[in-house]
């Protein structure tokens, strides 16, 4: 991954969310270039410290936010893992957690298929149980804003309503099996949110409110490009960075 701006990094001008970010995307190319696999150790504290030109409390600082988005597992006192991801549970087709990045961006490629014409069925249809339950989870995203917590649960359990709405089993059932890369995707999504102005969380929820408006006023069309619009953005807000929001 490119240095967000190797000319300030260099004269020491980055301000210290610049730093943290600098170090994530770091360490997350070391994972994703296939320097480092499931299970393998990162370079410690002071190594990754002199990689990126930043202090080690800056790369702990990133480290944590890996952590939480779940690419990689800090063992205190012991080194820092990259997650195993070897794992895939159950009989059925479910996916296990992702590998890397690509996995990441070729999941929100699924989902803008998937999810989209879950919602046009879902619009025309509007069965009130499911729309009740995307009107709860998008109360439990709400409160998330204002207590500053990510929301994870709430956005997780929105998507799943709106599957379920479609009335069609096909489309929570496929859901479902990529809950794990799916988690993944929102939870990396939102720890990355938390490093950017609070505007962009509250649009990330406009984009959820327009797309219950659009099912709830039974409009297809509207409620399909909704659902793609949101997954795109999405996706660009992950991988583009803040110097191009969407």
């Amino acid at each position: 991954m490119a240095d967000p701006n190797p000319k300030q990094r260099k004269s020491g001008l980055l301000s210290p969310v610049s730093r943290v970010e600098h170090a994530y995307r770091g360490i997350l190319a070391l994972i994703t270039d296939g320097a480092l696999t499931a299970g393998e150790r990162l370079p410690s504290e002071a190594e990754m410290a002199t990689r990126f030109g930043v202090s080690r409390p800056v790369v702990r600082q990133a480290l944590t936010r890996l952590e939480q988005g779940r690419v990689v597992e800090v063992r205190w006192g012991a080194g820092s893992y990259v997650r195993d991801v070897s794992r895939v549970e159950g009989g059925e087709a479910n996916f296990g957690p992702v590998r890397s990045l690509d996995e990441v961006r070729s999941a929100f490629e699924f989902r803008e298929a998937v999810e989209g014409d879950a919602a046009a069925l879902a619009a025309a249809r509007r069965p009130p149980e499911a729309l009740a339950a995307a009107r709860r989870a998008l109360a439990k995203i709400d409160h998330s804003l204002a207590t500053g917590s990510l929301g994870e649960e709430g956005d997780l359990e929105f998507h799943f309503a709106i599957a379920q709405a479609s009335g069609n089993p096909f489309f929570e059932r496929i859901l479902r099996s990529i809950q794990r890369p799916l988690e993944f995707s929102i939870s990396l999504t939102r720890t990355l949110s938390q490093t950017h102005p609070a505007e962009r969380r509250f649009d990330v929820q406009a984009e959820h409110v327009a797309v219950l408006e659009a099912i709830e006023a039974g409009r297809p069309d509207a409620a399909r490009v909704a659902m793609r619009l949101h997954l795109t953005n999405s996706c660009k807000r992950l991988f583009q960075g803040p110097a191009q929001d969407a």
